[in-house]
């Protein structure tokens, strides 16, 4: 079979080799994938710009779902056939504190796919049987295939942040996680949304306009940003602010836009040192919340939002390519030509 593989630590060191069919082992499951998004991780992957450790040579691919082929021993709650969508937690220990108080996502010795383990850009993926999740009929794969990023945001918005009815939220960042992270404030019953941009970002702020999910976007600097929020606002501030770009600039944008005991969430990644001043975080006696991954309820939660379409995942998909054209997938992602890619295994 066909497999994207990271095979060095250097940038642009990703290449299609062959790949043999992995084994299946004693409480795991071989999965056919059928479709598995591509993530600005693999981007970073690419280009080698990771803010964590990646093992190599290593199958790229987190976002993923697809069909089981083969059980191993001792798996009684799965068959041959099942739809299932998969988390990331390739590996835990299972047995330290957070493991066993259902944080597993935060267990020292995890290993996700992708980038710990070989993950899902391949046709076929071996992954344990305690982290799949029954696809519910008619989501078709390639919008199952984001329900991972969806999730990152239901753990960001639902578990670490508390979104209260009439909240005002501003999100930063028009990727992916930002546009979500629009719908999941709606969801939980922000009253007004916010999306700030930069150059470059105008389809996605008028995709996010279109779509209901921003009832204002802006183009701005960070450094115009908090201006922009106290006209949105009233001159209170944000009830809410997800960082989802994660440089130092829009962290600095959000200090100055969240209002008085406000919260701020930083979801995105960015591994360049903060260059400023945290005493703005205490006058005004606000949170900010650190959050990564999700865990067993947010999948669950996640899917059965998506089937009920109380979020919607279709609108985020500008395109669905045969894995061949990874190259181009990557390129059309990295150039903001495309918001998320989803890649399909081939024969």
């Amino acid at each position: 079979m066909k497999a994207l593989v990271k095979y060095g630590q250097g940038p642009n060191m990703v290449e299609l080799r062959d790949a043999p069919v992995p084994l299946v082992r004693p409480g795991t499951v071989l999965l056919e994938v059928k479709a598995a998004a591509v993530c600005g991780w693999d981007i970073e992957m690419w280009r080698h710009r990771m803010a964590n450790p990646v093992t190599v040579p290593v199958v790229q691919g987190h976002e993923f779902c697809g069909v089981i082929a083969e059980l191993g021993a001792g798996v009684t709650n799965w068959k041959k056939g099942d739809r299932i969508a998969c988390e990331t937690s390739a590996l835990v220990c299972g047995k330290c504190f957070l493991c066993r108080q259902g944080d597993y996502q935060l267990c020292p010795d995890r290993k996700g796919f992708g980038y710990g383990v070989d993950g899902a850009f391949t046709r076929y993926v071996v992954v344990r049987a305690e982290i799949l999740h029954a696809l519910p009929p008619g989501l078709p794969y390639a919008e199952a295939a984001l329900t991972e990023p969806f999730c990152v945001v239901h753990h960001a918005l639902v578990d670490r942040i508390t979104v209260k009815a009439g909240d005002r939220a501003v999100v930063i960042g028009p990727g992916p996680i930002g546009l979500i992270a629009l719908q999941m404030a709606k969801l939980q019953g922000a009253s007004r949304t916010l999306l700030v941009g930069t150059q470059g970002n105008q389809r996605r702020l008028q995709l996010a306009a279109e779509q209901g999910w921003a009832d204002s976007t802006i183009m701005a600097d960070h450094d115009e940003t908090a201006a922009a929020v106290r006209e949105f606002t009233g001159g209170q501030g944000a009830d809410i602010v997800v960082d989802c770009a994660g440089n130092s600039a829009a962290l600095l944008a959000a200090l100055a836009s969240v209002r008085r005991g406000g919260q701020i969430v930083k979801i995105g990644w960015g591994p360049k040192p903060f260059e400023h001043s945290l005493d703005e975080l205490l006058r005004k006696s606000a949170a900010l919340v650190g959050t990564f991954g999700h865990n067993w309820h947010n999948w669950e939660s996640v899917l059965r939002l998506l089937t009920a379409k109380r979020l919607s995942a279709g609108p985020l998909i500008s395109a669905v390519l045969p894995l061949s054209q990874w190259r181009q997938a990557f390129e059309m992602m990295e150039s903001r030509k495309a918001i998320k890619v989803v890649l399909v295994p081939e024969e």
